[in-house]
């Protein structure tokens, strides 16, 4: 999955679309469409252009879903993981619907900020997207406060994972939204949620105690799948006339197999499978089949790490 947290952010409000019409059209006469400048934002028809005829409905109280949809697989895989190291909790649990509903806050937060630098202004676009931030924002805080006050170091991750979203949201902001960097920024942080899961469940000595070992295995072969999810899919998708991704994807792939298979052979129950669809699969697939496929391996890798630790 390619990880666009901040999405791409057109650089003008409108403008006129330039066409050169059949004069003998009967649609000759009516005015040109007014579109976006630049890459176009996802469109949400109902909340941006409602049908003719048809009254635009309040969507004001539902919260606007991220369409970046293999992000959600990088956001939950750490953190069962980190529930093969550790075992599961209403902590854990509960840290798990936080760390979800936080990626909206920090994925719109950040399209805002970034839509603010470029245009120099609170233009409407970045206002829709901070408007957006409200309710995801809210339920991350309620969720995360009981966790906050029964674990205050929780404060020194907050701190760490602020920083790697700044890192990311100065990415987007130079136009790198769309970048290698970016989306190994992403891993990162979906990274620490392994660690992190297991800190909640079990304590944060046990990360330095008896679950130092498993803790470090499980970190380093979920972070090799994430980074090789992001190279992946880049070769099918954004990268697909690029033959150097597609050799350092099987590259990639072929160090992850062996590389597991030395620390346990029940992580080939997940990185077989990684291995055999980064070799059989071509570009030309449609997104949603190559998210489709993503989201099998993302299961198999976390029931390899419930076999393997």
């Amino acid at each position: 999955m390619t990880a666009d947290r901040f999405g791409a952010v057109p650089s003008g409000e409108y403008t006129a679309l330039a066409s050169v019409r059949d004069q003998t059209s009967p649609y000759a006469a009516l005015p040109e469409p007014v579109v976006p400048e630049g890459p176009a934002l996802p469109v949400e028809p109902d909340a941006e252009q409602p049908a003719v005829g048809s009254r635009p409905r309040d969507r004001s109280w539902r919260p606007a879903i991220p369409p970046q949809h293999g992000a959600w697989a990088f956001l939950i895989v750490p953190v069962l993981c980190g529930f093969a190291v550790a075992g599961a909790s209403p902590a854990g649990w509960l840290l798990l619907v936080a760390w979800v509903c936080a990626y909206p806050v920090g994925y719109y937060l950040g399209r805002a900020l970034t839509a603010r630098v470029r245009r120099g202004s609170w233009s409407r676009l970045a206002r829709r997207e901070l408007a957006r931030v409200v309710p995801w924002a809210v339920m991350t805080a309620g969720l995360g406060l009981p966790l906050l006050l029964t674990r205050p170091w929780l404060l020194v991750v907050a701190a760490l994972l602020a920083v790697l979203w700044g890192l990311g949201l100065w990415l987007a902001a130079r136009r790198g939204e769309r970048s290698l960097a970016n989306d190994l920024m992403l891993v990162a942080q979906a990274t620490v949620a392994l660690p992190l899961s297991v800190a909640v469940v079990a304590g944060p000595a046990m990360l330095v105690g008896d679950l130092a070992g498993p803790t470090v295995q499980a970190t380093l072969v979920v972070a090799a799948y994430l980074a090789g999810s992001v190279l992946h899919v880049k070769s099918l998708l954004r990268e697909a006339g690029i033959p150097a991704y597609r050799r350092a994807n099987l590259a990639w792939h072929g160090v992850l197999v062996v590389g597991s298979t030395l620390l346990s052979p029940w992580w080939l129950v997940g990185t077989a499978p990684a291995l055999a669809r980064a070799v059989l699969l071509r570009p030309g697939m449609r997104p949603g089949a190559i998210g489709g496929v993503e989201a099998a391996v993302a299961l198999l890798v976390v029931v390899a790490a419930f076999l393997a630790l």
